[in-house]
């Protein structure tokens, strides 16, 4: 069967919900792997007093505004990153089908258009829980960044884009250029980091699904919305950090900062920020309109 053959209306449908579906994982993820948790067990369950979370609560995005935002048993606030993360997955799942599926060539075969979606909506989805996870805790889990690294690399062959030789470099390039220069060298020279080792891993993700193009692009434009970004939070008062007033690794409390912690914020001057969710939203920018984007730029130099 050919892409071309399959509904528009039934692909945007399905990969809602899908997308949906796969973003409730990622909350999962996103809440239990900076706590040193398993996301496979225990099975979902109220935060505050432990209570098994019902499947039909459990519904993507319904299920929230179903509970009003609170928990059932203990009366406890749902936070609204909740459906924001279901609905953003949701969202990306549609456009990266639209992409893969719905504008595949015509003699795209709809199981190689499935793969491809599939593939590059897990790269999406590890783009959302490092940009979560970092906003958050300012680190990016290296169980978002390796396997997805790992995967991109190992699939390049089997993608229309960017290549093998591009993702290769990309990868290797991307993560040693940061890891020399922005980790290792800055810290040599003025005696702090001025990246953290997860910006380079997650490169190291980026330019193995991306290649060099896309990760460059990421960095640049990841560079450019976070110099605006923290422009507009120091003119409006707004933090440029989370806080963290404890960590929890393996069910015990560890209050206040540790050693290495933060380590994973860009530095802009004497300023630090969070890095992690603006190279990954340079890379959803590249992966959705980056050749619309290159275009539109290159085009008012002219």
């Amino acid at each position: 069967m050919l892409a071309s053959e399959i509904p528009r209306w039934f692909v945007w449908l399905a990969a809602f919900a899908w997308g949906a579906a796969w973003g409730s994982f990622f909350n999962v993820a996103i809440y239990r792997w900076p706590r040193g948790m398993s996301v496979v067990s225990p099975p979902s369950h109220c935060p505050g007093c432990g209570t098994r979370i019902r499947a039909w609560q459990n519904v993507p995005i319904i299920g929230w505004l179903a509970l009003g935002g609170k928990a059932t048993c203990c009366g406890m606030r749902i936070s609204p990153r909740y459906p924001v993360v279901e609905l953003l997955s949701a969202v990306l799942c549609v456009a990266i089908a639209q992409i893969w599926i719905v504008r595949a060539p015509p003699e795209t075969l709809l199981l190689d258009a499935t793969i491809e979606t599939v593939l590059y909506f897990v790269f999406a989805g590890g783009l959302l829980i490092a940009t979560f996870v970092d906003l958050e805790w300012m680190e990016i889990p290296d169980e978002v960044s390796l396997p997805c690294a790992a995967l991109g690399l190992a699939s390049a062959p089997f993608r229309s884009v960017p290549g093998v030789w591009s993702a290769a470099v990309g990868a290797g390039v991307a993560y040693l250029a940061v890891q020399l220069i922005f980790v290792w060298g800055y810290e040599r020279v003025a005696g702090r980091r001025g990246m953290g080792e997860g910006d380079s891993k997650l490169l190291l993700m980026i330019g193995a699904f991306l290649g060099w193009k896309g990760a460059l692009f990421s960095v640049v434009a990841g560079s450019l919305q976070g110099v605006v970004y923290a422009a507009l939070a120091l003119l409006t008062g707004r933090k440029l950090t989370p806080d963290i007033d404890e960590r929890i690794i393996d069910g015990e409390v560890i209050e206040g900062p540790q050693e290495g912690e933060e380590e994973d914020a860009a530095r802009i001057g004497l300023l630090k920020l969070p890095f992690g969710p603006f190279l990954a939203l340079g890379a959803l920018e590249y992966l959705l309109a980056g050749e619309a984007i290159l275009s539109w730029y290159f085009g008012l130099l002219r």
